[in-house]
């Protein structure tokens, strides 16, 4: 999609696309031909990351799964989940003083990354259930959205807890599938499920609610750490991390650094060997997402500040006119007028 191009739907990091290219591939597709099928940029697989409209991301995982006979391809990207989106996390669970409260947390961490979605938290007797309400009817009951949406929460949980605290059962509204997709589910999930229910849930173990914060953070930093190590283009790594900060306007330097797994001084050195810095870094997330936001007509001035990070609106119109020499109202005035 480029910039011109005018979209009323959420965004989404394509940091959630990034194995996408490797599981088309070795089922013989044609990355190319799927992004041009539902109007995706090719770099939202191919580049560094971007903003991608959430019912194209959705589109993309629905052509895929008819093209290839995929059916379970949301599944199979969930599981190869980046860890390193799940940094920004880790520093927010230090604060928490309690399951409940780290539970919380990771439900609004969810929701911070995907706009128009909200998680309900219901504790009962011996269970805890995860209800999930969308402010997008025409994604909602669609299956790869619904499949995407609980597979990925039920891989963060894992990669938090481990499979010691059992989910008691998965729900879909969408119509139960064929016996052989429905399989998957069940192999998927590890647990009962059910179809053509009244809302989209998911149900743990109560005992859930005894695992410390404590060992919910040290287990995800020591995973945020083995994967950095093995990656090498630092100056993608922060954009990524950065990008994935913004909403909750913590994307400074202390927190990008010890989503890494890194000290200030560690961050700041590799970037430094890079010939850039981290406000560079900064500066150039926000102008990219913010002429993306402007370019379309989902979200307002309030709201476009408010996920880049900012305080108010005029410290990001501010900031918009030291980058572009205009403001942001006048940009999406543009916008609109290359766009009719």
């Amino acid at each position: 999609m480029s910039p011109t191009t005018a979209h009323d739907c959420p965004y989404v990091n394509s940091s959630f696309l990034n194995q996408f290219g490797e599981l088309v591939l070795s089922r013989g597709g044609d990355i190319v031909e799927l992004c041009a099928q539902v109007g995706m940029p090719i770099e939202a697989i191919t580049g560094g990351q971007m903003l991608i409209p959430f019912d194209r991301f959705i589109a993309l995982l629905e052509a895929t799964a008819s093209a290839l006979t995929f059916p379970d391809i949301a599944f199979a990207l969930a599981q190869r989940q980046d860890i390193t989106i799940l940094g920004p996390l880790s520093v927010m669970l230090y604060d928490c003083k309690s399951a409940a409260e780290a539970l919380h947390t990771i439900v609004e961490y969810f929701q911070l990354i995907v706009s128009g979605l909200e998680i309900e938290v219901i504790p009962r007797e011996s269970t805890v259930e995860l209800h999930y309400h969308c402010y997008l009817p025409t994604l909602y009951h669609r299956p790869q959205f619904q499949n995407y949406l609980l597979a990925s929460t039920i891989v963060t949980f894992r990669g938090l807890v481990g499979d010691s605290y059992p989910i008691r059962g998965c729900f879909f509204s969408q119509l139960e599938p064929s016996p052989q997709v429905a399989k998957q589910f069940s192999q998927f999930f590890r647990c009962p499920i059910a179809f053509g229910t009244d809302s989209l849930r998911i149900t743990f173990d109560r005992a859930f609610m005894d695992v410390t914060p404590e060992i919910m953070t040290a287990t995800l930093s020591k995973k945020i750490s083995a994967s950095m190590a093995s990656k090498t283009n630092i100056v993608d790594q922060v954009s990524n991390v950065i990008a994935l900060c913004l909403p909750s306007q913590k994307a400074d330097l202390k927190t990008v650094a010890a989503s890494m797994g890194y000290s200030t001084r560690t961050l700041h050195r590799k970037l430094a060997k890079s010939s850039t810095s981290f406000n560079a870094l900064l500066d150039s997330v926000r102008l990219s997402h913010a002429n993306q936001y402007l370019s379309g007509t989902h979200y307002r001035l309030t709201d476009i500040a408010a996920l880049l990070g900012y305080n108010n609106l005029s410290a990001f119109t501010r900031s918009y006119q030291r980058w572009c020499g205009t403001s942001p109202s006048a940009a999406r005035k543009s916008y609109r007028l290359i766009q009719y």
